[in-house]
């Protein structure tokens, strides 16, 4: 049997921190920058780093492709602007733009620029995906609302342009993200989800009352708030169903988050063409992704349409018992011995052999497990701390830190 062709494996990044982070590990990139794009309350990079990243990532080995989040919906005054946004992208060497509006599809075209229809687009159709590859697109971000049949069908309805599936990460129970009650509630479209501002109102809990029934039927549950998509169970099956690009939402999330879902699709991507991809890993696999932030998993549209077993009525964001919890900061390193002082800040935590500690600065971020501290010279594999120790500053060996970084325990 020969096998598909090895999908594109795509990573959300918000900022320098987890670009460097994961940067041995994605195909692809997408990101945005302040303005235009579906995450403006992301740490969104700045316009004139356009050329900063696409040379960073295209001097990787194998080159990392990049493509730029510009999918909101456009308004007369910023089209001048968004062209100029355009050709600085062009520019400065971007592979693709993500587009919603005609606008920006029209001037990707007027310029040359590879473009990506938005999952915005709601494409869910054979005549839609026609309809965008007609324009010139190079690839289509499916609706979310398909099944793994309908993805089929339009697949092998296209003659050149690819498709692209989101495999991992939160659901919008608003079709394919176009809602309007953060709007609507806030009284204002500066909150608009098709503006890149969601005050994510589905996560909330509510009360619903059938006003012509005079019944009460939601009190005080989070009933629009739908579970994480997770696919890792099934990599075998989008590979075969011929899906060029598997995406993972999650361009709000820290760099641990990110590097943890990345790595697992990665794992698992590889291990099918290697001939490997076993129930073991697929266990081990769902562990990590259980410890990063979710709300719970579910199998979005690919199967079935999801029930209300697939909303988490109760819990409001991350149901991970694990979180990160403040240790102290890096007071000074020595980067020949690899060692660094650290002022410990938390008297309610231990540290001992075998954590995962989490080192955060400004535009650094590192995650290592805990070996030992030096101590008056003398070595600890483990550290208490608690409001009778004196203790104050260790010194802690550590592969990479700058001064003035945070330090957290990542445990339960």
């Amino acid at each position: 049997m020969v096998k598909s062709k090895r999908p594109e494996l795509i990573a959300p990044i918000q900022d320098w921190k987890t670009l460097k982070y994961v940067q041995d590990l994605p195909d692809a990139i997408y990101f945005g920058i302040q303005k235009y794009n579906m995450r403006k309350r992301a740490r969104n990079f700045k316009k004139n780093q356009l050329k900063e990243i696409v040379n960073f990532c295209h001097e990787k080995y194998p080159p990392i492709k990049t493509y730029l989040a510009t999918n909101i919906l456009i308004y007369n005054d910023e089209l001048k602007d968004l062209r100029i946004l355009l050709t600085e992208a062009k520019e400065a060497g971007i592979d693709a733009i993500i587009a919603h509006d005609l606008a920006t599809i029209k001037y990707s075209i007027d310029l040359g620029i590879d473009f990506h229809i938005s999952t915005q687009c709601n494409v869910s159709n054979i005549e839609a995906a026609s309809f965008y590859e007609n324009l010139g697109a190079q690839r289509i971000t499916l609706a979310r609302e398909l099944s793994l049949s309908q993805i089929k069908e339009i697949k092998n309805s296209l003659k050149e342009t690819e498709i692209e599936c989101f495999i991992h990460g939160s659901m919008c129970t608003a079709i394919s993200g176009r809602c309007y009650l953060s709007a609507t509630i806030t009284g204002s479209e500066k909150y608009s989800a098709n503006r890149g501002n969601c005050v994510q109102p589905c996560r909330r809990t509510w009360r619903v009352m059938d006003d012509e029934n005079n019944e009460l039927i939601y009190d005080g549950l989070m009933f629009l708030n739908a579970k994480d998509l997770c696919m890792i169970e099934h990599i075998p099956l989008l590979i075969e169903a011929k899906i060029d690009a598997f995406k993972i939402e999650g361009r709000m999330k820290d760099p641990l988050y990110v590097r943890t879902v990345v790595k697992c699709y990665r794992e698992a991507i590889d291990s099918y063409f290697e001939n490997d991809y076993t129930e073991e890993k697929i266990k081990n696999w769902i562990r990590e992704l259980k410890r990063v932030y979710n709300r719970g998993f579910h199998t979005g549209f690919y199967f079935k349409r999801p029930s209300v077993e697939d909303i988490e009525f109760n819990k409001r964001g991350n149901v991970s018992p694990y979180r990160k919890n403040y240790i102290g900061k890096i007071l000074n390193y020595n980067p020949v011995s690899k060692t660094a002082n650290v002022l410990l800040e938390n008297n309610s935590l231990s540290i001992k052999k075998g954590d995962t500690i989490i080192i955060e600065g400004e535009n650094t971020y590192n995650v290592e497990i805990f070996n030992f501290a030096i101590i008056k010279g003398e070595k600890f594999e483990k550290i208490p701390i608690n409001s009778r120790n004196k203790l104050k500053i260790i010194n802690l060996r550590l592969e990479k830190c700058e001064p003035n970084d945070k330090i957290y325990l990542f445990s339960k």
